[in-house]
């Protein structure tokens, strides 16, 4: 056996009495933590942050994408989720492109001609980002706008310093970006990726983008859903050959319900309401309630056997069951069960492999053709008698996430996506549109379809933990279909284990969402070699600073009641930055 180093990084726990704030750049986390220190709450300081991502990485989430955002209140023990996510024009149909081949890879549920449903005019969603951020504010702020949306404001007009983690992006992306002048402009300066090094580094400004959050700060999100630059969006559309309409974006208004939520190792573990990474993770979650968590070792090949097979159970219902309950039968209740959990549980082998995709086999036909388990037998609504086929969610990890917690304790989890698209998005307007509709599946008869007005399913999930009706940890990550198996994790080194934020998030870990079972180098070889000899198909990967990289990148905020003191972890391979005071 070859001997090899291995990568292991870490940052240092922050930890604070008042307030604290996590992002994944710096100057959002600075403004946050401003924003907490001029008087604002734990809102008005998540709202400041999200705005100034869609300025800082347009390339993980822009203000034409969409998310969902946890609130907890205290003065009033009162918890919502926002769901800001995007919708399909109502000019969509099922039909509406036309597959060519079975999906790519990870990436692709089907190959479509043209790759329309991924680039390109047919390919946008109806924005959700910027009336969800507002929403937020109206809803539960206590600055004005003005202020909380200033250092947003202050970074696309004056410009930000280019980090290594801009510069490893727009290298990537080079061609991509080139082909665009007006991206081009702002992102490759001199015809190339900006300079990080040595400092300073090349300045990124973005001038109509500053102006359009200049007018929403001060008008508020009819500047976009109503006034010109809906106009604006139209016109392009209609010149290019879209579909979304002035009519879609008038009509756009996020949704704020109460969470979903499912009992965990004596916590309650609450998300976002929504066709997202929620459902799985929750359920996941339930799964592993079924068993005595604390009698294994966390990084043993005991708990990972476990992981991996409760991670391929529930991701076949995921693949068979998912979609937009809005518009096709989905079994919530059934799959959140507490009978179903126990009923999962009893067919988990804590020996061998049992739900694993052969290698010549995409994951999600695998798992249709195996209908292991039927939640509608244990769901009181009439559906199905078996699982409505669905489609899983783009896997390009292009997204980001945000916790903040003030000194009230006040608490807000919030992960929000929607990478820009080359020549998509009408100049001179600050807009950057989405290309949500690859998260559908392009095929008619799945719960996943294209339909008008439906949500697609994405793997986004923030979380918020509670015990006795308070809010104790936050979490989340942006990395695609990887976010779901890495918030299990983490959550379980903070409840189960007792690791503490930064710890936790920096854990060894393991992925189980696509054809190999992930496993990070860190772990021992023979843990990996336990693994293999159960039938997991494994691939030991190293995590690395590149912008997306091999697993999803958390971060997790801890309240300690007894204390008085707020724990916060961040992930230790980009410039993801926790802040407190």
């Amino acid at each position: 056996m070859a001997l090899r180093s291995r990568w292991r990084p870490n940052k240092e726990e922050v930890v604070a009495p008042h307030g604290m704030v996590t992002a994944m750049q710096p100057p959002a986390a600075e403004a946050g933590l401003e924003i907490l220190q001029q008087g604002g709450n734990a809102v008005d300081a998540a709202v400041a942050i999200g705005f100034c991502n869609v300025v800082l990485e347009p390339y993980m989430a822009t203000i034409g994408g969409m998310g969902y955002m946890l609130i907890h209140l205290a003065a009033t023990g009162k918890t919502v989720g926002i769901d800001f996510n995007g919708r399909a024009p109502q000019r969509a149909s099922a039909t509406m492109y036309k597959v060519t081949g079975p999906g790519v890879g990870s990436y692709q549920l089907a190959q479509v001609e043209g790759d329309a449903n991924a680039r390109g005019p047919l390919s946008i969603t109806v924005p959700g980002t910027c009336a969800g951020f507002c929403t937020a504010h109206r809803l539960y702020g206590k600055l004005p706008l003005e202020q909380v949306m200033e250092p947003a404001i202050h970074l696309a007009t004056e410009g930000f310093e280019a980090n290594f983690h801009v510069t490893l992006t727009m290298a990537n992306e080079f061609a991509e970006i080139r082909r665009d002048p007006y991206l081009a402009r702002m992102w490759l300066p001199n015809d190339a990726p900006p300079r990080s090094d040595p400092k300073p580094g090349d300045r990124i400004v973005q001038k109509d983008l500053g102006m359009l959050l200049q007018q929403i700060a001060r008008h508020g999100p009819e500047v976009m859903y109503r006034g010109e630059v809906a106009e604006a969006i139209d016109h392009w559309m209609r010149r290019h050959g879209g579909i979304l309409t002035r009519d879609d974006l008038a009509a756009y208004t996020p949704q704020v319900a109460a969470p979903l939520s499912v009992p965990f190792h004596g916590y309650t573990v609450r998300c976002v309401a929504t066709p997202s990474g929620a459902l799985t993770n929750l359920q996941t979650l339930h799964l592993l309630n079924q068993f005595d968590l604390s009698s294994f070792s966390p990084h043993s090949a005991d708990y990972l056997h476990l992981l991996i097979e409760a991670f391929r159970h529930t991701f076949a219902d995921r693949y068979r069951f998912l979609g937009d309950w809005e518009h096709a039968p989905v079994p919530l209740q059934g799959l959140l069960s507490e009978a179903y959990a126990r009923a999962v549980a009893g067919q988990l082998d804590l020996r061998q492999a049992a739900v694993s995709p052969p290698p010549d086999q995409d994951p999600w036909d695998y798992y249709l053709e195996r209908a292991v388990h039927d939640p509608w037998t244990y769901d009181p609504q009439p559906g199905p008698a078996t699982g409505f086929s669905t489609g899983t969610g783009n896997d390009a990890g292009h997204t980001t996430h945000l916790n903040v917690v003030d000194k009230d304790r006040n608490a807000v989890s919030c992960t929000h996506t929607g990478t820009f698209n080359s020549g998509v998005h009408p100049d001179q307007t600050g807009v950057y549109l989405v290309a949500g509709m690859a998260w559908f599946m392009p095929r008619p008869g799945y719960a996943n379809s294209i339909a008008p007005w439906k949500r697609p399913l994405n793997n986004m999930c923030p979380v918020m933990v509670f015990r006795d009706g308070r809010p104790v940890a936050c979490q989340g990550a942006p990395g695609g279909r990887k976010i779901m198996n890495r918030g299990v994790q983490v959550l379980a080194n903070m409840l189960v284990f007792g690791m503490q934020p930064q710890e936790a998030v920096v854990a060894p870990t393991v992925d189980a969402s696509g054809r190999h079972v992930l496993v990070d180098s860190r772990i021992p070889e023979p843990v990996i070699q336990s693994l293999q000899s159960r039938g997991h198909r494994v691939q030991v990967v190293e995590e690395e600073p590149g912008p997306i990289g091999n697993f999803a990148r958390p971060s997790a905020i801890w309240i300690d009641y007894d204390s008085g003191l707020l724990h916060a972890g961040v992930d230790a391979f980009r410039p993801a930055m926790a802040l407190g005071y």
